[in-house]
């Protein structure tokens, strides 16, 4: 009997050809992040019920913000496509201020395709430099009288966030967050800030995890429910 030998290579490339099949998938998307803040100016009133409405800039009875700075760890975006799971990561995103539209970046790349069960992880850390969220801006009593604040959410947190269904097709797309401020005070009322300790210089409303802690409480409570995540094309 006539005996027949493979070589390793020759054995791994004749079950190729058996059973193999090209894939076409190729990563033709791209997909950045951004990050707007929307309703700037919002109003504090002694009814609970009625503060959060957007008012005009400097308006008496008003919390108005003029910077924020957001310090991103991770963006994890996980996803079904065609059944199949996809996750991505993006990491170490900060904007010095994030009032700015779209003033936040980062690239991560798809494969066209259905998305579905679009989910958005973004962890904010804070780092030696930057606290995960800051904001600053001015308090303006019902008197008129303006009082600066800084907002100092300097603890790390985890945000999750979906997106609806969305069929990708070859070119550039962005995951825009958007925080709507205005909602960081809904129900809350003008003694909430009236109320603190004030420190220098110009009696500063400064409010973190260990000054003015339950109006710090009070607006960590409030942030999740503030924030929504889009992806449009470009």
């Amino acid at each position: 009997m006539k005996k027949i030998y493979f070589t390793i290579a020759a054995f791994c490339l004749f079950v190729c050809l058996l059973g193999c099949t090209k894939s076409n998938d190729t990563t033709d998307t791209q997909l950045s992040y951004s990050f707007n803040a929307i309703n700037l100016n919002a109003s504090l009133t002694t009814n609970a019920g009625t503060s959060g409405a957007i008012v005009p800039a400097g308006t008496p009875g008003s919390i108005n913000w003029s910077s924020a700075g957001i310090n991103i760890s991770k963006v994890e975006f996980s996803a079904n496509r065609g059944g199949n799971p996809v996750s991505l990561e993006t990491k170490n995103l900060y904007a010095v201020n994030a009032l700015k539209p779209d003033s936040l970046s980062g690239t991560v790349f798809l494969s066209s395709g259905v998305y579905e069960k679009n989910e958005f992880k973004i962890t904010v850390s804070e780092s030696v430099t930057n606290p995960p969220l800051i904001l600053r801006g001015t308090y303006v009593e019902a008197s008129g009288t303006a009082i600066p604040v800084i907002v100092q959410l300097n603890t790390s947190q985890v945000f999750k966030l979906e997106a609806p269904r969305i069929e990708v097709k070859q070119g550039k797309y962005v995951a825009r967050v958007t925080i709507e401020l205005n909602g960081l005070v809904k129900g809350l009322t003008a003694s909430d800030f009236g109320q603190t300790t004030r420190t220098a210089p110009n009696n500063t409303i400064l409010v973190s995890n260990t000054v003015n802690r339950a109006l710090f409480e009070k607006l960590v409570f409030r942030l999740p429910s503030v924030l929504s995540v889009s992806m449009t094309k470009q």
